[in-house]
This record gives C-alpha cells, sequence and structure tokens, in this order.
C-alpha cells in the first residue's frame, strides 16, 4: 500500500503526517505536486476548508489525479476533527465527489480524534466533555459549528444518504464492524460514520475497513491504518524523528481565535515579547507590515521568539464586528501576515511558528514550499517539519490543538535545548 492524503488545510496535513510517520510511514507532505522519492504516504496540504464548494471539489480532485500518478492506491480525505465546515460544504461534496472519481458505493467518516478530546457517541461529535455545538467551536470565526449531530450536517451539503455504527457495535470488534458496514451498503448508505470513544477504536475501525479504496476523517483514523500497515508489512517501530530542530532567527505568528490558542497566547505573553495586531492599522496603513517586521527584528536577541499575534477572545471579536460593520478583517490580517512573512524571510528569519490553519496557509504559501519532512511530535496532532533543501523549519498548528505552554515547548525541542 501506499497511501495518498488529501488535507483540506496546511495543519491538518502536519497533523496526519505525523502520525503517520509516528506509527512507522516513510511520509513526504507537499504543497503542490513534486517529486517524493521513496516513501510510504503522500500528504497533499490543501486550503480547501473554506473556499466556495466548487474550487474545494475541483483542488481536492486534481490532488487526487496527482496521488493517483504516484503510485498511490488508496486515499484518505482529512478534515479537521471538529468537522468545522460552512453550511454548503465542504466536507460533504468533497467526499462525495472522491468517492465517485474512484467508484467508490461508500466510504468512513471517522473525525474523531481521542487523544485530543474528540469523540464520537450515537453519532454525535463532542469536543472534550460538550457536544461540538456546546464547544467553542460555537464563536468559530470563519465556520462556526451549531450542530453536533454529524449526519445532520453533512445533510445540509449532500443528497448521499448517512447510516451510523454505534458504539454497541464498535466495542464487539472489526469483524461485528464489518458485518454492520455490509448491512449498511446493502441499504444503499454512502456515509458510514462511526462511534469512537478511545484510540483502541480506531484500530478496530481501520481494520474492519481495510479494504475500502477511500477513507475520510480527522488525523485520528491514522494511527489505527499505521499500525495495522506496520503489523503486515512487519516493521518494528523506530525513532520518529527524520531531523534535529536547529535553533534560527524566528518568529511566532498566532492567527487562530480558538480557545486553547487564547490560552496559548496568554501563556507565551508572560516569557517573550509579544505583539498584538491593529486591525485598524491593517486596514489603513499599507507600512504596517514593514513596521511589524521592523519590531520582530528588534527582538531577535532573546531566548525566545517574539509573537505576533490577532487572537481574539469572543467578546473582543464581537466589538470588532460592530466596529467594522462588513468589512473583511480576516482577509486584511491574512493579507499582513503574508506580507511580513516575505519581508521576514527576506531578512534571513528561517523558523516560523504558526498558530491557524488559515494563518498556517498563508505562511507557509507566501514561502513556496512545495514539500517537507516530517519531524518529531511536540504535542499530538503537531510536528515540526523542515522544507526539503533545509532552509525552513516551519510549525503549523491547528488553533484548537497543544497544551497551554506548547508555544515554549516547540522551542524547547531545539538541539541542544532537549
Amino acid at each position: 500500500m501506499r497511501l495518498g492524503v488529501i488535507a483540506d488545510d496546511f495543519t491538518g496535513s502536519v497533523d496526519i503526517a505525523g502520525f503517520l510517520v509516528a506509527g512507522g510511514m516513510r511520509t513526504v507532505m507537499c504543497s503542490r505536486p513534486a517529486g517524493v522519492g521513496d516513501c510510504d504516504a503522500i500528504v497533499m496540504s490543501l486550503k480547501i476548508r473554506s473556499i466556495p464548494k466548487e474550487q474545494a471539489v475541483k483542488q481536492a480532485l486534481d490532488a487526487l489525479d496527482f496521488l493517483k500518478s504516484s503510485g498511490c492506491d488508496r486515499f484518505y480525505y482529512k478534515y479537521c476533527s471538529t468537522f468545522d465546515s460552512t453550511p454548503e460544504g465542504n466536507i460533504g461534496p468533497i467526499a462525495d465527489a472522491l468517492r465517485e472519481a474512484l467508484g467508490c458505493s461508500a466510504t468512513l467518516i471517522c473525525p474523531a480524534l481521542p487523544v485530543n478530546g474528540r469523540t464520537v457517541f450515537h453519532g454525535y461529535l463532542f469536543v472534550n466533555d460538550e457536544l461540538l455545538s456546546d464547544s467553542p467551536m460555537r464563536h468559530h470565526p470563519l465556520n462556526p459549528m451549531h450542530d453536533s449531530k454529524l449526519a445532520r450536517i453533512l445533510a445540509s451539503q449532500s443528497p448521499a444518504k448517512s447510516g451510523y455504527i454505534y458504539y454497541d457495535v464498535i466495542e464487539k470488534g472489526s469483524v461485528a464492524v464489518r458485518h454492520a458496514i455490509e448491512g449498511l451498503k446493502a441499504e444503499g448508505v454512502n456515509n458510514i460514520i462511526v462511534d469512537v470513544l478511545r484510540d483502541e477504536d480506531l484500530t478496530v475501525i481501520a481494520e474492519a475497513t481495510k479494504d475500502f479504496v477511500l477513507v475520510t476523517g480527522g488525523s485520528g483514523l491514522a494511527q489505527g491504518i499505521a499500525q495495522l500497515w506496520r503489523t503486515d508489512a512487519k516493521i518494528s517501530l523506530g525513532s520518529d524523528t527524520t531531523f534535529v530542530v536547529e535553533k534560527r532567527k524566528g518568529v511566532v505568528i498566532a492567527g487562530s481565535c480558538s480557545a486553547m490558542m487564547q490560552k496559548q497566547v496568554a501563556f507565551y505573553k508572560d516569557l517573550a515579547p509579544s505583539l498584538s495586531i491593529d486591525e485598524q492599522e491593517c486596514l489603513d496603513n499599507p507600512e504596517y507590515a514593514k513596521a511589524v517586521e521592523a519590531w520582530v527584528l528588534q527582538h531577535q536577541n532573546q531566548h525566545l521568539a517574539p509573537l505576533v499575534y490577532a487572537t481574539r477572545s469572543p467578546s473582543e471579536l464581537a466589538e470588532n464586528r460592530k466596529k467594522f460593520g462588513a468589512v473583511d478583517i480576516s482577509s486584511a490580517i491574512e493579507h499582513l501576515f503574508a506580507r511580513l512573512t516575505a519581508l521576514l524571510a527576506k531578512q534571513g528569519v528561517q523558523n516560523f511558528i504558526v498558530g491557524g490553519g488559515e494563518t498556517s496557509g498563508v505562511v507557509a504559501t507566501t514561502l513556496g514550499i512545495d514539500a517537507y519532512l516530517i519531524g518529531k511530535m511536540i504535542d499530538p496532532g503537531v510536528s515540526w517539519v523542515r522544507s526539503l533543501d533545509g532552509m525552513y523549519q516551519l510549525v503549523l498548528k491547528s488553533g484548537n490543538f497543544g497544551s497551554e505552554q506548547f508555544l515554549l515547548k516547540a522551542q524547547e525541542m531545539y538541539d541542544g535545548n532537549h
């Protein structure tokens, strides 16, 4: 098997690539078609979570063509473990298009990632001990999630038929799950939604779906797939480190407004220089990026990299909506981060620690990196990555992932610090 992964944002790509590497699979991550060499898995990093669904489907199908041409014979559509999407898509339409392109009648819907508190029970998605719709994801600035029932979310996006395999079947093992899958297929079910409460459940589900050409989910299922692959290939688990992270000129850029990103920013502000982005300056001052660049460069002689952040609390986001009305502040901030990244790269900044899926996509795209090596995991779902030419080292982190001390932990992994 050579596994081909289509990930809907950069942080999701790093997330699943890290789990595959930790499971023993030689993995290369690409942001566009590139030579990948000898590997067991290829992860395509796209930015298709929140764009118009027609564009998202086209990019996903183009990625599928590349992965097929690169020798992949099994495929994995990776989306966020919080299933965040717009009412029209893009999870449902992309899953439908990939399923049709591969000639599959059914696929798996498995967003769960228990190690990070994402579980599914009776088809409802939970974030830690809260329903998705009661969690901080209800305040997401791009894709607020107001429903937790996965079938209802998919029904708003796609005419495909959904069915469930509840936990009382999952806990009986892979044979029982396989029988349930055959029953659902006979009923014409296209999207098979599975309950998951523990990491061990992911191995059961991976075993039951070994013959699926296409699966979809968060990164959790990758743990089960890698474990089965390792068993079948009779490969012992070795080191998951492909390179040693070096201390270089660096910056921390936080664009996410998730609850965990707020805690991480608050913790890190007490340790390192920090600068809060001024939204009005983003809109009015064409030279603002240069001013922020100068500030970052002035603070390079510190033990820890300086922090530039646009992270806001729900109340601050509400105030911004009142203040700026229909003006697209998110796009203005993304544009600022893109310009800032380009300016800093010209000044020799090579380490970028980035929080937020959209922001990570902006930084990685601006740097123009085609392919990455995956390094050691910092926290579950987040690893250091390095451009194949060795020039840039990056952390591309989903806003919700990582511990409160994450921004510090990432830099404690520099060579000589651990």
